[in-house]
């Protein structure tokens, strides 16, 4: 447990998202105030824009169930246990680091990402879902996450990558094993340049872009 009013709110948010989820998928919740109401009942108490950010971040949408009725729902794709490999992977990963990392340092062969307190097996289990073929493996504790690379790529190449991500949100170039290339909608996942145009955003180690990155 951490001490101080800051970090008991910072600890408590992974523990948070996985409730959410897990209530979403368990249970009728039909509105943010249903959702707020329930989690005030197990002794967490958020505030309505709070609760907007964690439903985004859980990939929680709000549609019509079978009888006409509003129903939050988790796409399969969109949680965390549901995630394989690809794209969406990518997305829910690069919204995870942008909500959750705030370091990324690295040497030769390994990144470490630092977090919240209570947030790092959270990104963990982002990262292990997301497949990346230039991870062996990861380790989370409270608020610290190592990733151990691949020998073919450098822990400078892919701290490069989480650093971007955790900057813009927007899965960084760099996460498709070689000679892998995604097209989707640009729109989708950049928020900007021409609907409806394809493009390519993945791109092999170790070519990363330097996006002129202020993490140092």
């Amino acid at each position: 447990m951490t001490s101080g009013g800051n970090k008991a709110v910072l600890t408590s948010r992974a523990a948070r998202l996985s409730r959410i989820s897990a209530l979403i998928r368990a249970e009728h919740i039909s509105s943010q105030a249903e959702l707020a109401r329930r989690l005030a009942d197990e002794g967490i108490v958020v505030s309505q824009g709070t609760l907007s950010r964690d439903l985004k971040d859980a990939g929680a949408v709000r549609g019509r169930d079978h009888l006409g009725n509003f129903q939050y729902s988790i796409p399969e794709g969109e949680h965390p246990s549901d995630v394989t490999t690809g794209l969406p992977a990518w997305n829910h990963l690069a919204r995870m680091c942008h909500s959750l990392c705030t370091e990324v340092n690295c040497n030769d062969s390994a990144v470490v990402i630092k977090t919240p307190p209570g947030a790092a097996q959270y990104l963990g289990s982002a990262i292990d879902t997301s497949g990346i073929d230039a991870i062996i493996g990861t380790i989370a504790g409270d608020d610290t996450v190592l990733i151990i690379c691949r020998p073919s790529v450098g822990g400078d190449d892919l701290a490069k990558s989480f650093r971007l991500m955790a900057e813009t949100g927007i899965p960084a170039e760099g996460l498709a094993s070689a000679n892998q290339v995604v097209s989707t909608i640009e729109s989708s996942f950049c928020g900007h340049g021409s609907e409806g145009r394809e493009t390519d955003v993945a791109a092999p180690f170790p070519n990363l872009p330097d996006r002129g990155s202020s993490w140092g």
